[in-house]
């Protein structure tokens, strides 16, 4: 029984982490997406002359 305890105690630390890391990951894309977004319009933008 001890040996089931510690595995479920490691699989939801594991499973906390990967959620956290998740999280992480998601926040790194949304920026991304968000600065292409801007360098797009940007490039799209007419020329001033």
């Amino acid at each position: 029984m001890v040996t089931s305890a510690a595995g479920l105690i490691i699989g939801l630390v594991a499973y906390v982490g990967y959620s956290y890391l998740q999280a992480q990951i998601d926040k790194v894309v949304n920026k991304m997406e968000a600065a292409s977004s801007e360098f797009i319009d940007v490039l799209l933008e007419p020329v001033k002359r």
